[in-house]
């Protein structure tokens, strides 16, 4: 059953914010102007006269119900039953913080979509453009030791030889990165890989947050052209746009330490996936020390 403060479209925060007579002067005003949208002669015009008649007699009920001047105890009984719906202080507090969260939320998300976009369009690519050497950080004459993460993760119990998930990152004095791979004996010219920066290990939990492929079987270099053995894969060397915003990002240095994670955009691997790619967890840095970056 509606109570009738409810019929004349009064919220509890109203009710229960007015006085007694204010309250009941706005009642009143409400009655009157109600009971007129509902009159007989009105109601023959609009040709709907049953439902006006339904309404005018549910609008008497309600206002006899509250009619502070004949029945003050009924009038206080109806507005302490319908102000108890008001929700609470701590209630609306909390709506009120969550909304602030998630506006918050989409703010800190079109900051991080435009800090990925600019690290992007820094790559410089074209659709025509040939492969060039790219770094975000100024990185010369220096070489890093790197550990493969995801190599170390999916065959971490088999029998490898020492140091078979190891690779290798070398900057001449131009700033031309050369990678010397897992299981491979020389270095190669990478000049399609664009360096974004590093994250201290001990400051994000990046297993989960690695891309996982379906099932199936990866050799491991270590292991020889004649190796048979083969193990499935669970995580792959890549993290997707929307892990990166949201767990990398906020702690991304453009600098390289020791027992960070190095992240770049590998551009075959960008454009046929839409992930960045994880290069390893550097573990080693000869030459000269890396310096962080310098706003242009």
């Amino acid at each position: 059953m509606k109570n009738p403060f409810e019929i004349f479209g009064l919220t509890p925060e109203m009710v229960g914010r007015l006085s007694e007579r204010d309250l009941f002067a706005v009642l009143k005003a409400m009655y009157r102007a109600l009971q007129k949208t509902v009159h007989p002669d009105v109601a023959r015009r609009r040709s709907r006269m049953t439902r006006d008649d339904e309404r005018a007699v549910e609008l008497n009920l309600a206002f006899e119900a509250v009619n502070l001047d004949k029945d003050p105890q009924a009038f206080r009984r109806h507005r302490k039953g319908f102000v108890a719906r008001r929700p609470s202080t701590a209630y609306l507090r909390s709506q009120t913080l969550e909304r602030a969260l998630i506006a918050q939320a989409a703010r800190e998300e079109r900051l991080a979509q435009a800090y990925l976009g600019r690290l992007v369009a820094d790559c410089g690519w074209t659709g025509s453009e040939p492969y060039r050497p790219m770094a975000a950080l100024p990185l010369r004459d220096i070489r890093l030791g790197l550990l493969d993460v995801a190599i170390n993760q999916n065959l971490k119990t088999a029998s490898w030889t020492l140091g078979s998930n190891y690779k290798e990152m070398n900057f001449d004095s131009g700033g031309r990165l050369s990678v010397r791979g897992v299981g491979r004996s020389r270095f190669r010219r990478a000049a399609y890989i664009h360096l974004l920066g590093t994250v201290p290990a001990a400051e994000i939990e990046l297993l989960p947050l690695l891309e996982r492929p379906p099932a199936r079987f990866f050799k491991s270099p270590a292991l020889g052209a004649g190796g048979d053995s083969g193990l499935s894969l669970s995580v792959l060397n890549r993290i997707s746009q929307d892990r990166f915003k949201s767990h990398v990002l906020v702690n991304l240095k453009p600098e390289v330490t020791e027992r960070s994670y190095l992240f770049s955009i590998n551009r075959p691997e960008f454009e046929e996936t839409g992930c960045l790619t994880l290069e390893g967890l550097v573990v080693k840095i000869e030459g000269r020390a890396a310096e962080p970056a310098r706003p242009a």
